[in-house]
Parts: C-alpha cells; structure tokens; sequence
C-alpha cells in the first residue's frame, strides 16, 4: 500500500506521542504562514480575480494527498483549504509587514516547536534533514492520518504503516518510559 509506505517514511522520525501532538500544532502553522507568504504573490489577474502562487500550490498538494488516500485528502482539504481562505484573506487585508510578520513568527514557532520535540521526545533529528519534500508537502497529510489513528480511526491503515516501520527495522517502543 503506497500511502503506508510513504507515512512510514515520515513515522519513523514521529513515533513519540508528545512529538506527535507538537506536530499536530506546528505543521499547520508552518502551513498556514506558508500560505501567507504565497499569497503574496500573483501569477496572473483576470477581471479582479487573482491566481496566487499560494492557491497553484494547495491545488497541487492537495491534488497529491488524492493520489494516496482520499479520505485523508478529503479531511486535508477540509481543514487546509479553511487555511488557505484565510491567508489569502490577510493578504487582502492587511500591510504586507503584518503578513510578513505573521510569517516570520509562525515560522519560527511552528519550526522551533518541532525541533524541540524531536531532540527532547524523540531523541533524533528531524525528517526533513532526510527528505525537504516529506517536510514541506507530505506532513500535512500525516498529520491528518495520526489525528485519526489517535482517535482510533483507520486502524488497519495505522498497523501497515507499524508493520511497515517494523519491517524497515525503525519501530521504536516509546510505551515504557526508560529511566537512568
């Protein structure tokens, strides 16, 4: 299963469930500033509608997550598309400072969250020192997926991606806490 394989690739690195939950929050606030910063910029206008960098992107990635599993999309595009209104709204709103600002500081803490969660709970560096695309397109959809396995949806989707992290030798038991 494709979908399995490639969120394997992403769970390797998030297993610890504090970690998880960091990224729960700090991959949509990557994502919306993203957003933010995107909608900046106008590829083209026509009769006062304006084609942003940032809707050819959420198309594209959101043309992606169907191509691996479309309930996930289906939620993904629920949840990021209310992102993405309402960025491009700020944008339209607001001086270009506050949106950079906003930017810079979701960016910030989006980031210096996750980091934190890895090399606190989870003892190791970060996807994307492995794989920028996992990072910045892929995430988000993962995100989604732990948000149902979490919540004891999907289950059978949740153990092919544990097989998956198994059979790649990367599983990590993080149930008992380890003492010194």
């Amino acid at each position: 299963m494709r979908f399995a394989k490639e969120m394997a690739f992403y769970s390797a690195y998030h297993q610890e469930k504090r970690n998880v939950w960091i990224h729960v929050i700090g991959v949509p606030t990557i994502t919306f500033t993203l957003f933010v910063v995107l909608s900046r910029f106008s590829l083209y206008e026509w009769n006062g509608w304006n084609l942003s960098a940032s809707l050819v992107f959420t198309i594209a990635v959101l043309s992606y997550y169907f191509t691996l599993d479309v309930v996930f999309a289906f939620v993904a595009t629920l949840l990021f598309g209310g992102l993405f209104v309402t960025a491009e709204w700020i944008t339209a709103q607001l001086p270009s400072q506050t949106a950079w600002t906003i930017f810079g500081l979701g960016q910030v803490i989006g980031w210096g969250s996750q980091f934190y969660g890895h090399f606190v709970f989870e003892k190791s560096r970060p996807a994307l020192f492995d794989n920028l695309f996992q990072a910045l397109v892929s995430a988000p959809l993962f995100v989604v997926a732990d948000v149902f396995f979490e919540l004891g949806f999907r289950l059978d989707l949740k153990k092919a991606v544990d097989d998956e992290l198994k059979q790649k030798g990367v599983w990590k038991d993080f149930s008992v806490q380890k003492t010194a």
